[in-house]
């Protein structure tokens, strides 16, 4: 596999090699290492699909496809399958499938999906949500479950009325018949179309047609969180519920040894204290009398053989491995060591990124009912599926004995709510009190054995030509895995080929004119556990690759701008982000001293974003003043959707810059938001976004705007100051965010 993507890059042109991209790869190697990849199929009848959902309607609905069920007043629900953590998914989706439909939007009402097979990423087979590729995966399936669910209630409507189902259109909510006028609702016509075979191959409405799509919608998930109806996990209640509290070993490979309930046992609300491998729960009437016994229990645990795990002692080791390897080379294009060897210049960086946590505002938290025939669950989570599976095999279950419900709302995701871990271990607990039991993680356990973005260490090198251009790249990676503990299909590959493709996004393909490129790549075994957080590598990678281009434009002589252009001649749809981004952030006007603009590009998750990141630097203080995004997702079907994620995400990508997680004696050493601290509201820099829709494929949105947020503020200091950050966060260069904004009429210098 490895030498026919390097076959696949050679014979690639820049452009044409973003096609294939990690994503490529992966999926394509999943299939050769045993991973199951379908699409989805249609069944022929709503009957059929609607019992392979796993749904059963409610009074009085009719069940048209798993997707859309309409009840005799016309009221029109749709499934709801991707989590809704903040993105907007829940409006997207639906409206996407309203509008091919013609369904009435004010009248569509939103239902969240269990897991079903009928509900899974129809281009992976599985139901999750993440690597912002809900729209992407589901777009298509949406319009087409729309126009089938149309065709049938048009044929169900014409075969009333005896006349051609060609001379009749849906219309907000109607089956009209053009010639006569005569109008019959959804709802009066769902019995006889739910009857009805479902079309494999539905007319789609032409662009014309559309009256969604394209349009910012009212978010359907604001009203309930503005007024506190929305359901979140932490909001399950179920009759005869109890509450749990857990604490774990501090060290991440340690283990209970013993456990003392009696300072517990007798304190008001307690009805349980459970062991756990690695620590201990209490089970309370309500969860604060089970954390306040929590805290008084007297709890021994057994530490990892080798405690001795530190920040400081991880950087040294990536510096080993950049020096001494070994390496895989995923990708080996052009003649890169002759062309090193002749460059007129040389130039080498190293660059690091952080351990980070995902620190999402909801806490781990799960619901759990277990007997010995069933169990069901009602999660906050982003990976319905894998739950189900790690399920089965820890309880010993059949899947077809476990039902996995998702929360209508998730507060915060970011791939941590894709690993079941929290999922099982409130199933344990339930199954030890024989009770549904709800377990609540507090912030402290929340950080402290979270699944980490991980830390990585790049070294690029490249060869100049007399005129600065770059004649050749090599790049160095070293990283654990990302992908695996929620994607347990590529562990095949890892264990024969050395490779995470996700911890190679952004080197796997490049946008740049860079035909000579070698990548290593070194995966890092480590016992800390890492998985995907909002960026997976593209993040890291991005950030080593947008600073280094900005060094061989400082080592050319040139401007940041022109160099970028120069290295994209071959990619006019990059430039023109490019140019559109600079334009909108004043690029080459002039700051006043102290103050520098830097600029970053990039095309993760199919999406091309440039970022031009104004700062203010005083000292310590690093001030960001002004962050422009221009966006070309190919197409923006809610705008005022997706610029909220691109101005969310900004925000997020800042948090890349303020905190680290780190180790020390095997433990993690932060433990709550004054130690691992997220940007305050008065860091927030003034967000400019264009949306720049080309036509080109979908592209993902909500994972974006962090990707070029730290290599943009990093390139940004040193055009205010003259120093390099190779390294994030800013405080490990002694640097901190400042205040984003001054009072009106007084200047920053």
């Amino acid at each position: 596999m490895t030498s026919k993507m390097t076959t696949l890059l050679s014979a690639a042109t820049p452009a044409a090699a973003g096609a294939t991209s990690r994503r490529t790869f992966l999926w394509s190697t999943a299939l050769a290492t045993g991973g199951l990849v379908l699409r989805y199929v249609l069944p022929t009848e709503a009957a059929t699909l609607a019992g392979a959902a796993g749904v059963a309607p409610h009074a009085g609905e009719l069940p048209v496809t798993p997707w859309v069920r309409i009840t005799s007043d016309n009221v029109v629900t749709i499934v709801v399958s991707q989590a809704e953590l903040g993105q907007g998914i829940s409006t997207t989706l639906p409206a996407i499938l309203a509008d091919e439909l013609g369904a009435d939007w004010e009248t569509v009402r939103l239902e969240t999906a269990p897991f079903a097979p009928a509900y899974r990423n129809p281009q992976r087979n599985w139901m999750f949500t993440g690597n912002s590729e809900s729209v992407q995966s589901f777009y298509d399936l949406m319009r087409q479950m729309g126009a089938a669910a149309r065709e049938m209630l048009v044929q169900a409507a014409a075969t009333r009325w005896g006349v051609p189902s060609t001379s009749c259109r849906a219309d907000r909510g109607a089956i009209v018949h053009g010639a006569s006028g005569r109008r019959l609702t959804f709802g009066e016509v769902a019995a006889e179309a739910a009857r009805l075979p479902v079309p494999a191959s539905p007319r789609l409405k032409p662009e014309a047609e559309l009256r969604l799509i394209g349009k910012p919608l009212a978010r359907v998930d604001i009203p309930s969180k503005t007024d506190g109806s929305a359901q979140f996990g932490i909001d399950i209640q179920l009759p005869g519920m109890l509450l749990a509290a857990v604490r774990t070993a501090p060290d991440l490979l340690g283990k209970l040894r013993r456990v003392d309930p009696a300072a517990a046992s007798g304190m008001p609300g307690v009805r349980a204290v459970v062991p756990l491998d690695k620590g201990v729960a209490v089970v309370a009437e309500t969860w604060w009398q089970a954390r306040s016994a929590l805290s008084k229990l007297r709890v021994e645990f057994e530490p990892a053989p080798e405690s001795s795990l530190s920040s400081e002692r991880i950087r040294d080791e990536h510096r080993r491995i950049l020096d001494a390897g070994p390496w895989v080379t995923p990708v080996a294009a052009g003649e890169v060591e002759p062309r090193l060897r002749t460059a007129a210049k040389l130039v080498t960086a190293d660059y690091e990124n952080p351990f980070c946590a995902h620190a999402t505002m909801e806490p781990m938290n799960c619901t759990v009912s277990v007997t010995a025939e069933r169990c069901e669950v009602w999660a906050p989570t982003q990976g319905q599926e894998l739950a189900l599976v790690t399920l089965a095999q820890v309880l010993g279950l059949r899947t077809d004995q476990i039902q996995v419900n998702r929360s209508n709302y998730l507060g915060g995701g970011f791939g941590r709510r894709l690993l079941p871990d929290f999922i099982v271990q409130c199933a344990l607990v339930s199954k030890a009190v024989g009770k549904p039991v709800k377990m609540i993680w507090d912030r402290e356990e929340d950080i402290r054995r979270d699944w980490y973005r991980p830390a990585t260490a790049v070294r690029l090198t490249a060869g100049l030509d007399a005129a600065g251009t770059p004649v050749a790249l090599a790049a160095r990676v070293v990283s654990p895995t990302i992908l695996l503990p929620v994607f347990p299909a590529l562990e095949p590959m890892l264990r024969e080929k050395g490779i995470d493709p996700s911890a190679l996004e952004g080197m796997f393909e490049t946008i740049y004119d860079l035909p000579d490129r070698r990548v290593d790549f070194h995966l890092w075994k480590t016992r800390i556990p890492t998985s995907v957080m909002r960026t997976t590598g593209y993040g890291p990678n991005i950030f080593a690759l947008e600073s280094f281009v900005d060094e061989l434009a400082h080592a050319a002589g040139t401007d940041p701008l022109k160099y970028r252009r120069r290295l994209l001649a071959k990619n006019p749809r990059a430039r023109r982000v490019l140019d559109r981004a600079a334009h909108l952030a004043g690029w080459g006007t002039p700051l006043p001293p102290g103050h520098g603009r830097g600029l970053a590009i990039a095309e993760p998750f199919g999406t091309l974003v440039a970022q031009v990141v104004e700062v203010a630097v005083r000292g310590s203080e690093v001030r960001v003043l002004r962050v422009t995004s221009a966006v070309d997702c190919g197409r923006v079907l809610d705008p005022g959707i997706a610029a909220s994620n691109i101005e969310g995400g900004v925000i997020f990508g800042l948090a890349y810059c303020k905190s680290e997680i780190t180790f020390d004696n095997g433990a993690v050493v932060q433990s709550n938001f004054d130690s691992y601290e997220l940007p305050y509201l008065a860091e927030s820099p003034e967000l400019v976004t264009e949306l720049m829709p080309s036509g080109e494929k979908l592209g993902g949105i909500g994972e974006t705007s962090p990707v070029t947020v730290p290599p943009a503020l990093a390139n940004a200091f040193f055009a205010a100051s003259g120093r390099r950050l190779r390294a994030m966060p800013l405080a490990r260069h002694g640097l901190h965010l400042g205040v984003a904004r001054q009072p009106k009429g007084k200047g920053y210098a």
